[in-house]
């Protein structure tokens, strides 16, 4: 048989209710009474702003030395010392190695001698001093003037006589011959003079020759750089073109950037610069000096050249950069404070101000300042963001400050 429990009067419930909450202490809310409005929370806001952003594109590249060049030898000769060494630096002007020149000093003395045995023929004095002559003046064309002016005479007194009846017609005819004769040799004279001027000429040149090849017997430093190789030794013979130094110049280098084709339209000259390169920790800066007339055919990329200042040689060339390009240092955008987003499970959000409430707004952001973010989507110039909302939830009244 089921037993059978007593059942409590429904009707008494709310009395037992009451008294169990008066036993705890508690007041049972009057029946009907409305629920009090949640009190407006006090908030901080910032207007969303259009403001100037920095547009850039990225590149990569590496640092190269400003200017490079391998130091080889103009005349053959045997190497009698080298003065620097990998990793000296060097001026313009600087000897760097001297070849064996005895040789190359008999030469031009021999090409001196030369040319004083041209200057001794033209009756030039052997001092080295000008090599301006006045034909008239030397030997060979006074004898042959000389030789004329008294073939002239005797050819006029052999015309008179001849007029006089005391002389033949043969002896005029020879007058007038020996004339013709004087006059010949006297443009010889002429003639001579200039081929030994020439001669002259000539061993001027061979002399300058010989210096020159004497000079080159030193290597000098073509720029202020550091020498990166050595490629002999004392005692080496080296034959015309063979390398003795490599000499690199660091200050300042070449940061060359490969900017893709698609970024490469607004790239100009004179744009800023920003790079960060491996093993330095500032950023480096500088504006486009040189930009390649087209695209790289194996990499299809635009090809731009920065000039760094490395006067304390803490830059390496060879080293890996990587840059952006300021296009546009001021590009209009929607902006808003970092303090008023929030984040959670990848998505972006910000609470606006809406009649005194505030509403849930998801974000698509770009760029980032420490001051400014920018808002690509989900906000409108002149909303007003909540700063720092905390746990603040959609729908709650909120009082602005600000």
């Amino acid at each position: 048989m089921r037993a059978r429990f007593p059942r409590t009067p429904l009707l008494a419930a709310p009395g037992l209710l009451a008294s169990l909450l008066a036993g705890c202490g508690g007041a049972a809310p009057a029946a009907g009474a409305p629920a009090e409005p949640a009190q407006p929370v006090e908030v901080r806001t910032a207007a969303v702003e259009r403001v100037g952003f920095e547009r850039s594109v990225a590149a990569a590249g590496e640092l190269l030395p400003h200017e490079r060049a391998r130091l080889a030898t103009k005349v053959p000769g045997r190497v009698a010392e080298l003065l620097v060494d990998r990793g000296d630096e060097v001026r313009r002007g600087d000897v760097l190695a001297r070849l064996e020149e005895r040789e190359f000093a008999v030469r031009v003395r021999a090409a001196e001698a030369a040319v004083n045995t041209a200057r001794a023929v033209l009756g030039l004095p052997e001092a080295d001093g000008g090599d301006e002559l006045d034909p008239e003046a030397t030997s060979a064309v006074r004898l042959a003037r000389a030789e004329l002016e008294r073939a002239r005479a005797a050819l006029e007194r052999s015309r008179q006589l001849a007029s006089e009846g005391f002389d033949s017609k043969s002896v005029l005819d020879t007058a007038e011959a020996d004339f013709r004769t004087a006059e010949a040799r006297l443009q010889e004279a002429f003639e001579l003079v200039a081929a030994r001027r020439a001669t002259l000429a000539q061993r001027r040149a061979e002399l300058e020759i010989a210096r020159t090849q004497l000079a080159e017997t030193r290597i000098l430093a073509p720029f202020d750089g550091r020498v990166e190789a050595r490629e002999t030794a004392t005692g080496a013979y080296l034959a015309v073109g063979d390398g003795v130094f490599e000499i690199v110049r660091t200050n300042p280098l070449r940061l060359v950037l490969e900017v893709s084709e698609r970024d490469a339209g607004p790239v100009r000259v004179g744009q800023l610069v920003r790079a960060r390169v491996a093993g330095v920790a500032e950023e480096l800066s500088g504006p486009i000096r040189r930009l390649a007339p087209a695209l790289a055919l194996d990499s299809r990329a635009l090809l731009a050249e920065v000039e760094l200042a490395n006067p304390e040689g803490r830059l390496r060339a060879g080293a890996f950069a990587e840059g952006r390009v300021v296009v546009d240092p001021a590009e209009p955008a929607l902006a808003v404070p970092p303090e008023a987003l929030t984040s959670f499970a990848g998505l972006t959000k910000a609470l606006v101000v809406e009649a005194g409430v505030v509403r849930e707004r998801r974000l698509e952001l770009g760029r980032r300042t420490a001051e400014r973010v920018e808002v690509r989507a989900g906000l409108a110039e002149g909303e007003r963001v909540v700063l720092a909302p905390g746990k603040l939830a959609p729908g709650s009244p909120v009082k602005v400050l600000d």
